[in-house]
């Protein structure tokens, strides 16, 4: 079962690489990344100069890929 598990994480890790290498290597979309869950969505919105509803939709498309999680009512970065 280990091995199993050791697979299961190193093909997820292979699948979410590339998507984090494009989050993190553009600086709003790190900004919205790194600070999910940490800072408001208001200040993101002044930040990043995306709408609630851009950074909103940001937030659940990573989720659906794997690399950010709902904790709330609130996202969080997975990684």
């Amino acid at each position: 079962m280990l091995r199993i598990e050791q697979m299961v994480t190193v093909i997820a890790r292979a699948a979410v690489t590339d998507l984090l290498g494009e989050i993190l290597s553009d600086p709003k979309l790190r900004l919205i990344y790194e600070n999910a869950g940490k800072v408001s969505p208001s200040q993101l919105e002044k930040r990043s100069k995306f709408s609630a509803g851009k950074i909103s939709g940001l937030w659940k498309q990573w989720e659906m890929k794997g690399v950010m999680v709902k904790a709330g009512k609130s996202y969080r970065p997975l990684f």
